[in-house]
C-alpha cells in the first residue's frame, strides 16, 4: 500500500555571475538566510532542503497548503530577496511506499 500527498519543490540556483555573488553574499546575510529556512524548518514548512554535492544548485521541498503559500516563502527569503537567487517552483507528489 501506498500513500501520497502534494507538496511544492523548489529548485534554486543562484541568479547572478559568481563574482557578483561572492561580492554581495556576506555573513550577515548568510545567517539571515540560514536562520530564516531553520525557521520554517521548525515550524514544518520545509520538508527538506539542502545543496548538490557539487553546489551547483539546491532543492527545497515546502509543505505547505498551496503553491501560492510557497511563492510567499520564496519571496521572503533573505538571498531571492538580496537578487542572488532564484527558486523555480514545482508540484511534486511525495510518495510512501509503506
Amino acid at each position: 500500500m501506498s500513500t501520497e500527498r502534494k507538496m511544492i519543490m523548489g529548485w534554486v540556483k543562484v541568479c547572478v555571475a559568481p563574482e557578483i555573488f561572492t561580492s554581495r553574499c556576506d555573513d550577515v546575510l548568510m545567517q539571515r538566510e540560514k536562520e530564516y529556512l531553520a525557521s520554517l524548518q521548525r515550524s514544518g514548512e520545509i520538508f527538506l532542503s539542502g545543496p548538490l554535492a557539487d553546489q551547483s544548485a539546491g532543492l527545497v521541498v515546502y509543505d505547505v497548503q498551496s503553491f501560492k503559500e510557497a511563492q510567499d516563502l520564496v519571496e521572503k527569503q533573505p538571498m531571492v530577496r538580496a537578487g542572488l537567487l532564484s527558486v523555480d517552483l514545482h508540484e511534486m507528489f511525495v510518495v510512501n511506499y509503506a
